[in-house]
């Protein structure tokens, strides 16, 4: 045995009866700040779904089993207080409760255009896809449903999610005006074709509960079962209220408080980790299914402070680039998004906040089949106040948030790619 490996096994003994010895001699229990540390970080996108959802009911009438279109041309949002609008699609959801029974959903064929609807569970995992990527645009019934839960012979196909709540979010790809009420036809077809008459109620959101001690409160109005996988954790979580009758006492309370924030602290740190070179923020590997996400807690967390809701690596990546002034994006032929046979891709000019304004050009979005190549293969992204031969955006000037959105994008390059840098014009 060499002996840089010999050292290593005799530091790993040592380490373990050291272990041993303090474990035997102290014993204390687990400090509860670490605990709500933890478990703040692992609650933390739940809450902010909770929230999210609590506003659609709200400003936009969703109901639990119903659907809910957005029959609005998406360059309609243009000068709304949305956030990152998506401006080449038309959009939808689905809250489906399965507390009382499984939920069957019916789609229409589509197939002359690009069309996603993403399932999205309880933790915030992108649990399941259908449409252009998942099933070749393929319509059918598909009955949604949990473990607890004995399916009836049907002829729907089953999707098996965690909890009892699930958001169905659905994106139709829009060129022009002329397309609209293809693109209407088509939401209209989306049906809820069978679902139970009851539901369980849905939590309401308070800031200030979710900041407090009594957070824990919306992972046992949320959860009705601990996920087999995490059962140890659980166990943890259970000191401090979490699926239990725990009373904490006023300095017990104060811990708790002390780990919220300090989680929360961290989670906003791990954001700022997203930078991936070049002045951009990117997200490809903070969205996706438990599995992918594999105890992934604070990337889940920071996912959600990123932008609740993002797609999985194989749908969509997302990559976010603050800058200043007019200038130019250079993509050489070789700095192009990474993407599969049908993957697209589409680059969009927002303010600081992320919001977009109507301007006289109605210059707004870019997408890959309408940018023009140089010679060499190359692309050139001008953003500026005037118009501009070529491929250009709006900007009035001053600070500016440029998102690109990369779509079925290579998975195994999407990983590692890094977009072109801004450069400003002189």
């Amino acid at each position: 045995m060499k002996l840089s490996k010999m050292i290593l096994v005799i530091a790993s003994c040592l380490s373990i009866l050291a272990f041993s010895c303090q474990s035997t001699k102290n014993d204390k229990p687990e400090n509860l700040k670490d605990v709500a540390y933890d478990a703040f970080i692992y609650a933390y996108p739940m809450m902010e779904q909770v929230k999210t959802l609590n506003g659609m009911f709200n400003f936009m009438n969703m109901k639990a089993n119903e659907v809910s279109m957005n029959p609005n041309l998406p360059w309609d949002n243009v000068g709304q207080p949305i956030v990152a609008p998506n401006l080449t699609s038309m959009t939808g959801g689905m809250y489906i409760d399965i507390s009382h029974g499984p939920v069957t959903i019916e789609l229409p064929k589509v197939k002359d255009r690009y069309i996603v609807y993403q399932c999205i569970d309880v933790f915030t995992h992108n649990f399941y896809y259908m449409g252009s990527r998942a099933n070749h645009g393929d319509g059918g019934q598909f009955v949604f449903y949990n473990q607890s839960q004995n399916l009836l012979e049907t002829s729907a196909r089953p999707v098996l999610m965690e909890g009892d709540h699930a958001i169905i979010v659905v994106r139709i790809d829009i060129k022009n005006a002329e397309e609209a009420e293809t693109v209407r036809s088509i939401q209209n077809s989306i049906k809820i074709a069978n679902a139970p008459e009851q539901i369980r109620s849905y939590p309401e959101y308070d800031k200030e509960k979710a900041f407090s001690p009594a957070f824990v409160e919306y992972i046992n109005e949320l959860l009705t079962e601990i996920p087999e996988s995490e059962t140890a954790l659980f166990e943890r979580f259970k000191k401090i209220g979490i699926m239990s009758d725990v009373k904490l006492s006023e300095d017990e309370n104060e811990l708790v408080q002390s780990g919220v924030d300090s989680a929360y602290a961290t989670i906003k740190k791990e954001v700022a980790n997203l930078d991936i070179g070049n002045g951009y923020i990117g997200a490809t590997e903070i969205f996706g299914t438990r599995e992918f996400l594999n105890g992934n807690y604070i990337g889940r967390a920071a996912a959600a402070h990123f932008g609740l809701w993002g797609n999985s690596k194989e749908e969509a990546n997302y990559f976010l680039l603050t800058a200043e002034g007019e200038g130019k994006i250079v993509f050489k032929e070789d700095e192009l998004p990474p993407l599969t046979e049908i993957g697209f891709w589409s680059i969009t000019v927002h303010d600081e906040n992320v919001l977009v304004h109507k301007n006289e050009y109605d210059s707004y979005v870019l997408t890959q089949d309408k940018m023009k190549f140089e010679d060499d293969g190359t692309i050139i992204i001008k953003i500026s106040s005037k118009p501009e031969e070529g491929n250009w955006l709006y900007t009035p000037g001053g600070k500016m948030v440029v998102v690109i959105r990369a779509y079925q994008a290579d998975p195994e390059k999407i990983e590692n790619y890094v977009p072109p840098a801004f450069i400003q014009n002189k």
